[in-house]
């Protein structure tokens, strides 16, 4: 428990509420040491006693003559014991004149310290005993100035925060501690439950059933959440993938496995025993160890590929003249399987990348397009630019390729139900291989039905399918 995330969220949310608090509540304490309640209400006391003065002060000359001076010790004496408050008047140039407790009580600092350093919220000074005092200063009209103190009052620290400030502070501190746990406890359950949620759907992998996460949580949180979903997904996908590739590999080396055992065999026992027997034997052997090598070299161009080992050159590509090879090199079986191909073309720039490559993907769509025409058939190849886009189409007249295969035809190992029924044309890796060859060239490589195919040739509506391979000029 106190090792999880969502522990040590609380905790860290408490943490930072507890020294806010701690904080502030420090400096108010520090406030109200150094400007206390009562030494407010004193400095107010001494401007009320100022006020006082200073309305009698009209009734008597200044400067004072030796009559005005009694009388004006006289008034401040008074003052000062009913008041309890010590009272000097400062000339225009700030110097002392009078106190009413000269000789009784430490002398005063200048008149200029009092006017000049005086602070803004509790004027105070001290005396040469080091007493503080608190003080008011008041212009008189006749351009003096009347002085009126009082010592700061001894408050204990802990009656002010006994009187003033612990009762409230405290029971601020309980209702704020207690909405910070509830809100640090909401907070780290925001971010933490997705990311359980997460282990939880990591941990499915393994298990093979993989549950997609809802987005929730903090915009960081999602963004990763939206990750593990695709990356989960690619991995469900990766192990379907390697289901199927043990399933379809087994299923498609069975068959020729088979033949090559049964007609070893037939050599061995003597049932094959005359030389036309053996040649057959022989051939059918031959024929069917080449498909099975055929199968893994496609089988190792796609696992360099998957692997990002695959070396592509970048050269410099006449494709017209690399069709019309490839045309050339089909031309022979067309004419054994009795199909017409064609090629029509349009003058291409020269475009990069890797020739040996290119002509592996076009072999593959004539290859596979030749041998799904039936007889008086029609195979036709056509290049053209669309914008920026070299697309070079491939049509057939087939059985073709029904609408819910279209992206299905490009998987490995997929075969269609009409190219199983009776034919031994492949495994179903060249197009995933072509495939792999055009994304590698930033290109893209699609099919559709014949019929809806923007070709000029003849018989449009017939049955057939057509590969369109789209490459960057």
């Amino acid at each position: 428990m106190f090792s999880s995330l969502r522990f040590r969220l609380w905790l860290t949310y408490v943490f930072i509420v507890g020294v806010v608090i701690s904080v502030a509540g420090a400096t108010v304490v520090v406030y109200l040491i150094r400007n206390p309640a009562e030494a407010r209400q004193e400095i107010e006391r001494l401007r009320l006693v100022s006020t006082i003065i200073i309305q009698r002060s009209d009734e008597i000359a200044f400067p004072p003559s030796k009559r005005s001076e009694q009388r004006w010790q006289g008034i401040i004496e008074r003052a000062d014991e009913s008041l309890n408050v010590r009272i000097a008047i400062l000339n225009p140039t700030e110097d002392l004149v009078m106190d009413s407790r000269v000789g009784r009580a430490s002398p005063l600092p200048t008149g200029s310290f009092l006017l000049e350093r005086r602070p803004k919220k509790l004027p105070a000074f001290r005396d040469e005993e080091k007493n503080i005092w608190l003080y008011t200063v008041r212009p008189m009209r006749n351009g003096s100035y009347l002085v009126v103190m009082s010592p700061r009052p001894e408050t204990p620290v802990f009656s002010i925060l006994r009187n003033e400030f612990v009762s409230p502070y405290f029971r601020g501190i309980v209702i704020a501690l207690i909405l910070s746990l509830l809100a640090a406890f909401w907070i780290a359950r925001w971010i933490t439950a997705p990311l359980e949620r997460m282990a939880v759907s990591a941990r499915s992998l393994t298990d093979g059933g993989f549950q997609r996460i809802p987005l929730e949580g903090p915009r960081e949180v999602q963004v990763l959440i939206t990750s593990i979903n695709e990356m989960g997904e690619q991995i469900e996908a990766s192990q379907q993938s390697q289901r199927d590739f043990i399933a379809n590999v087994s299923h498609d080396l069975k068959t020729p496995l088979t033949s090559i055992q049964g007609f070893a065999q037939a050599i061995l026992d003597g049932t094959a025993n005359d030389p036309t027997s053996l040649r057959k034997a022989a051939g059918v052997i031959y024929e069917e160890a080449g498909r099975m090598y055929h199968m893994v070299l496609d089988l190792l161009d796609l696992a360099r590929m998957d692997s990002g080992i695959a070396e592509f050159r970048n050269d410099p590509v006449d494709i017209n003249d690399l069709l019309q090879r490839v045309v050339d090199k089909f031309t022979p079986q067309a004419k054994e399987a009795q199909v017409e191909l064609l090629y029509r073309s349009e003058v291409i720039p020269v475009i990069r990348g890797d020739a040996d490559k290119l002509a592996q993907v076009f072999s593959n769509l004539l290859d596979n397009a030749v041998k799904y025409s039936p007889p008086a058939g029609q195979v036709v190849m056509t290049s053209r630019l669309t914008d920026s886009w070299l697309e070079v189409q491939v049509s057939d007249t087939g059985p073709g390729i029904t609408t819910d295969e279209f992206e299905r035809v490009f998987d490995r190992f997929y075969q269609t139900e009409k190219s199983r029924h009776g034919n031994t044309h492949g495994v179903g890796l060249g197009l995933a291989i072509a495939r792999e060859i055009v994304i590698a060239h930033g290109g893209s490589i699609s099919v559709i039905n014949r019929a809806n195919a923007e070709l000029n040739h003849k018989n449009s509506q017939e049955q057939g399918s057509v590969f369109i391979v789209r490459l960057p000029i």
